[in-house]
């Protein structure tokens, strides 16, 4: 159990803190519950018997503020706005904007004690010298969010605040409690590029996906094939939700009424068309081609970023997903935790190259054979004996 060497006092109503010990550093309240609960002990609860409406409005909710914020950022992109992490991935203002945004709206909302969220962001680049303007433009940006919905806009976070909602992320997950999964911006490069992105956020239950959420601010509501971008009176703007046993909904993000959506019924592979990642860095398109060629797909792939992939494949934009990332590369749970369960709620089969379903409950990574491929069941079959022999093919030329 945690100890804080809390010394006795009154909280402060100008700083929110509590008095502490000599010679330890003040925390503000937010940042207390933060540590609190990274820390906190979770009680069991079983998916199958549970109902999870609350935390889906509170999800739904969260994701649809964090759009704003990425909305904002993203109309007036500013060089100032990308770093560089270790991992040479683009990171945005929003990005950090967004995981706190949602850290904010899920404990508010839940009030829950044993929060743990796995998610992508840490605070360490912005609390170095060079991060301090960075996270003053994020503070704004997150507070002015809050502030646009009347139930937050009362008490600004500081930029410690800030902080410690960003590193409310810090959870390994695992088999047992329940954990959210986020990705504040999944597909940043197509962020960046002004393109397609997702806020992609899932509750796993005893290490099972429950829920799943994918607001896309720059998918079309209509189907992707006939997507026109210079059209300026094509709408777009999808949020896809899904409860385990319930469905899979859309909705466009300014509150139209909900429609239940289902994966295409194709059944013949060579009538499919299919989805892959937009950057060749993130999968290799020449196995997805030779897999193709294999079924006899004749339609040319439809590359995009991010898990709104998983959002058009739920409602039938195309039939069938492939992801082969590159030797050494270690899928992460929050590029495919939501994606999985509105696809899985909508009709559609998730799983590695060998056809093992994605094992959620072993912390951050995934531990997959070769690669993910999605599609409905009619199609998996063939699907995956084309993957086999074309991974087969791979590995003699080697």
């Amino acid at each position: 159990m945690a100890t804080f060497a809390v010394s006795s006092g009154t909280i402060n109503p100008l700083t929110r803190t509590l008095p502490l010990a000599k010679n330890t550093k003040p925390l503000s309240l937010f940042s207390l519950s933060i540590s609190l609960s990274l820390k906190a002990s979770k009680t069991p609860l079983r998916a199958s018997s549970m109902s999870y409406d609350k935390q889906l409005a509170a999800a739904k909710k969260a994701a649809s503020l964090a759009v704003r914020l990425c909305q904002k950022v993203q109309k007036a992109l500013l060089q100032a706005d990308v770093q560089s992490k270790s991992d040479k991935s683009p990171v945005t203002v929003a990005d950090y904007g967004s995981q706190a945004v949602v850290s904010v709206v899920l404990q508010k909302e839940l009030d829950s004690a044993s929060f743990s969220l796995v998610a992508e962001e840490d605070s360490g680049d912005l609390r170095k010298e060079e991060g301090k303007e960075t996270l003053q433009r994020i503070m704004k940006l997150v507070n002015e969010t809050l502030a646009s919905d009347e139930t937050y806009g009362n008490a600004p976070l500081s930029e410690e605040d800030v902080l410690a909602a960003i590193d409310s992320g810090r959870s390994e997950g695992g088999p047992s409690g329940q954990h959210w999964v986020l990705d504040p911006i999944d597909g940043t490069k197509g962020f960046v590029r002004g393109d397609q992105y997702a806020i992609a956020l899932a509750l796993l239950d005893e290490g099972k996906a429950v829920l799943g959420v994918l607001a896309c601010p720059n998918l079309p509501l209509s189907s992707v094939a006939s997507h026109n971008p210079q059209d300026p009176q094509e709408k777009v703007g999808c949020l896809f939700y899904a409860q385990v046993g319930s469905g899979t909904y859309m909705q466009s993000l300014d509150g139209s009424t909900p429609i239940k959506v289902h994966v295409t019924d194709l059944d013949n592979p060579e009538d499919a068309s299919f989805f892959e990642s937009f950057e060749a860095a993130h999968s290799l398109h020449d196995l997805s081609s030779s897999i193709a060629k294999k079924l006899g797909v004749k339609a040319p792939p439809v590359r995009i970023d991010s898990q709104a992939k998983y959002g058009a494949l739920s409602r039938g934009d195309g039939a069938i997903y492939l992801r082969f990332p590159h030797k050494g590369y270690r899928e992460k749970i929050w590029d495919h935790a939501a994606g999985y369960l509105v696809v899985a709620e909508a009709g559609g089969v998730v799983s590695d190259a060998a056809g093992n379903t994605l094992d959620f409950s072993r912390g951050r990574y995934l531990d997959l054979h070769e690669g993910i491929i999605v599609t409905n069941q009619k199609l998996m079959p063939a699907l995956l004996k084309a993957v086999k022999e074309s991974l087969n093919e791979k590995s003699s030329s080697l």
